[in-house]
């Protein structure tokens, strides 16, 4: 073998093969270090991990770890409000920033990142969609819609789907008055699997009333988060998973009989079924879906937000009630004061069975755990960066140049003591409880954060802020829940936003 090596390097064509490698290769490096001294010096006043300037393996390798949000608050606490976190990306917890970037009236446009969200390679959701004007112009059709106006009754179709939770409850895990175990994160995916296809197009799937992933959503996304997340922090994976040509090669496909394409093809089917009906004939459902159509969105246009309606309106949600509910489990006093205020209001008729919406606004201790708890377990991490307009922008006190992406560490955010106090690691609703109105409108401003802001907050805040303010009256109104492993109460892993698995509860009778 050696000897046919040498005789094939002693060739003129294997000379030049070898130093064409080898020309390549060192072309290749030198042009790799022109472009990594040019981003490093780009961005040189931010502080932040040597090697995350010059590469993006180091945001693949800490979003890879499951532990993004601790990973992130601890180097903000050594680099400060503003760090670099990859060649061109800065990332900031500050909630001025927030405000700032997202405002109606911003120049910024959304960043690269919203590429690695598309799931169709024929066209963009409200979600994935990079032109702002677009995405402005989508988002007026489908916001009478999300906001439950019209003949969508958004909190009726919440008291249905928690009277469903309930009686399962009720029925299944108090049974002859026993206690029975229940994975709550698990059942409660159920219940905003259920929420979000029924007020979408009209229909639940039953995933709740059965107990069952009915269409292997659940099991699809607990496998695809931890890949999509990861691969989302590096632009050449980015962009090419994302492409149109790898999209049509092995992206899902409506007509799959699995996966992510199964459920494609239940979204298509929905949504075909109510454009073939015409006029008088047409079944309506009193759902978005019909909503978006008197608004004058496309067959192809309710195909793609009905599609990320799902991912994104159940897994956010879902996160919020869990961490609510763990703090709360967690806090015996913080659970009796709630305890008492709901059956207090009960007892003088000041809540409903079901209770309203306006009702559990007028709870004062019942919002202020529910803030507290979104500030401590927010719906997402980090992500969904804005792209600095031309002529760069003053954000912290520095000049950031014109193209550069700025992350929003929400998890940091939500816990800054400039905001919330020297206790802001504490999970303590009473801060918002124990200062003047002008106080709390801001902790509460801040915490809103959390749904985004301005241009780019999120279509289902409505819908969120429906269930939150539903579901843990109703649940406290018909039995007691007690965590069963208080040592590892979760299993809870963190990428852009929260995989929680394994929450075990026991289900008690109300003495």
């Amino acid at each position: 073998m050696e000897v046919v090596t040498r005789a094939f390097d002693s060739t003129p064509l294997g000379s030049n093969i070898g130093l064409t490698l080898i020309v390549a290769f060192t072309t290749s490096l030198v042009w790799y270090a022109i472009l990594a001294v040019r981003s490093w010096y780009r961005l040189r006043d931010f502080p932040g991990p040597l090697w995350a300037s010059f590469s993006y393996l180091w945001g693949y390798f800490t979003m890879n770890t499951g532990r993004m949000h601790l990973r992130l608050a601890e180097e903000q606490e050594k680099y400060g409000k503003i760090m670099r976190i990859g060649p061109n990306e800065l990332l900031v917890y500050d909630p001025q920033t927030l405000w700032q970037i997202n405002n109606v009236r911003s120049n910024y446009g959304r960043g690269d990142w919203y590429g690695s969200i598309q799931f169709d390679p024929y066209g963009h959701s409200v979600l994935s969609e990079p032109d702002t004007a677009r995405h402005d112009k989508r988002k007026a059709k489908l916001a009478a819609g999300y906001a439950g106006k019209g003949a969508v009754n958004l909190e009726a179709k919440v008291d249905t789907q928690l009277a469903v939770l309930v009686n399962l409850l009720k029925s299944k895990y108090l049974a002859k008055g026993k206690s029975h175990v229940v994975d709550f994160s698990r059942l409660i995916r159920f219940f905003q699997v259920d929420i979000v296809t029924l007020a979408g197009s009209g229909e639940p799937w039953g995933d709740l009333e059965t107990e069952t992933d009915q269409f292997d959503f659940i099991s699809i996304a607990d496998s695809f988060v931890p890949f999509l997340h990861s691969f989302m922090m590096i632009p050449s994976l980015r962009d090419f998973f994302a492409s149109e040509f790898f999209l049509k090669l092995a992206g899902p496909k409506h007509t799959d009989q699995k996966g992510m394409g199964r459920f494609l093809g239940i979204v298509k089917n929905a949504v075909a079924k109510r454009f073939d009906e015409s006029g008088h004939d047409r079944d309506t459902q009193g759902d978005m879906l019909d909503e978006w159509i008197s608004h004058g969105m496309t067959r192809r246009e309710c195909e793609l937000e009905l599609a990320v309606q799902v991912p994104a309106g159940s897994e956010t949600s879902t996160t919020a009630i869990r961490g609510i509910m763990l703090y709360l489990l967690s806090s015996p006093q913080v659970y009796r004061k709630l305890q008492d205020e709901i059956m207090t209001g009960i007892r003088e008729g000041r809540i409903s069975s079901p209770i309203t919406n306006e009702e559990a606004r007028r709870l004062p201790y019942l919002q202020a755990v529910i803030n507290e708890g979104l500030r401590m377990v927010p719906p997402a991490i980090t992500g969904f960066p804005k792209k600095v307009p031309a002529g760069g922008d003053t954000i912290c006190g520095k000049f950031v140049p014109e193209g550069t992406d700025i992350f929003v560490n929400l998890w940091s955010m939500l816990r800054n003591k400039e905001v919330f106090g020297h206790d802001a690691g504490v999970f303590r609703p009473e801060r918002f409880l124990e200062c003047n109105e002008e106080e709390r409108s801001e902790l509460m401003r801040s915490v809103d954060l959390a749904f985004g802001h301005g241009r780019w907050q999120c279509p289902g805040k409505t819908l969120a802020w429906l269930e939150l303010n539903k579901i843990f009256v109703e649940i406290l109104r018909a039995c007691d829940l007690q965590i069963v492993n208080p040592q590892e109460p979760w299993r809870c892993r963190g990428y852009s936003s929260f995989l929680i698995d394994d929450f075990w509860v026991r289900v008690i009778e109300k003495a």
